[in-house]
């Protein structure tokens, strides 16, 4: 394959794996309001975990010593980014929309750059700064519905603190997996990592299957988990994965931003969710600051 069908190739991919990805912040929506995150998301990785078994079981049988070998940031890497990520959506869903969620998300990045800067010295150059300046703001107008007067009574909405936690969480995650060694595969440190979140995820699972009063799921929620399992977590991986490998994980990343127009269109498709304009500057401060900080990788995109 040449240079161009593999650039062409590799964005298909990521905006595919974006497109599952945004899925799952308007169907957390639809969960009943008496199923626990704890519950929502010991099924999540456990039918995701099952799933990734057949392709990667040869690789942890003969490599899980480099699994062991590295686990004091594979880890925190799967219980942050895995199992705490998981609950804290989950949570969120019970008291913020999907648009909101979507959004927050998408300021992983903000995190990224801060953490990037603070442990491994990497420096922002004055358009990444302005860019991030702008997203923050962007924050800011979601958060406070626009009434900046709000600051001084600094009235939050509980899911969407629980959601911008989550996000803070998954930039801890995308630091810690620049750790991976190049002889352990993806699939191998996905795997590692799900097996360190479901060992965290287990012990208050079983508390909550040992209440009297505990059902299994119903048949409609548990495939909506399976869905989310198998399709936006294990596909979207492997496909996130492959799109890196043909044009690299900046490039792929611009990309990644896109995440909340897919989840606003979805939610008003799927849940009737009315957009507010709050949420329209917002969401267009946060796009637009992070694509500002990242104007260089546009450039390259535009001149290959």
């Amino acid at each position: 394959m040449d240079v161009r069908k593999s650039s062409v190739a590799g964005y298909l991919l990521a905006l595919a794996a974006t497109v599952l990805w945004s899925t799952v912040f308007p169907l957390v929506r639809t969960f009943p309001p008496d199923i626990s995150p704890v519950e929502l998301s010991f099924w999540r990785w456990l039918f995701t975990f099952i799933s990734l078994m057949p392709f990667v079981f040869k690789a942890f049988r003969d490599h899980w010593r480099l699994v062991l070998e590295n686990w004091r940031w594979m880890a925190p890497a799967g219980v942050l980014g895995l199992s705490a990520y998981s609950l804290l959506m989950f949570e969120a869903g019970h008291t913020t929309n999907a648009t909101n969620m979507a959004l927050f998300a998408a300021t992983a990045p903000i995190s990224m750059a801060v953490l990037s800067r603070v442990f491994l010295k990497e420096r922002l150059s004055w358009m990444q700064v302005i860019g991030l300046g702008i997203a923050v703001t962007g924050v800011l107008v979601l958060v406070l519905h626009g009434d900046f007067s709000q600051l001084t009574r600094l009235e939050f909405t509980i899911g969407d603190l629980w959601m911008l936690t989550a996000a803070s969480l998954f930039a801890v995650y995308s630091i810690l997996i620049r750790r991976r060694p190049e002889q352990m595969s993806q699939k191998l440190c996905m795997a590692g990592m799900m097996g360190f979140a479901m060992a965290v995820l287990c012990p208050p699972m079983g508390m909550v299957a040992m209440s009297p009063a505990y059902r299994l799921p119903g048949a409609t929620t548990l495939l909506l988990i399976l869905y989310i399992a198998v399709i936006p977590t294990l596909i979207g991986y492997l496909l996130w994965n492959r799109s890196v490998e043909h044009i690299g994980a900046a490039r792929a990343g611009v990309v990644y931003y896109s995440i909340p127009l897919f989840s606003s269109i979805e939610a008003v498709l799927l849940l009737n969710e009315q957009i507010q304009l709050s949420q329209v500057v917002g969401g267009i401060l946060i796009i637009g600051g992070i694509l500002l900080s990242s104007l260089n990788v546009l450039r390259q995109i535009f001149h290959r």
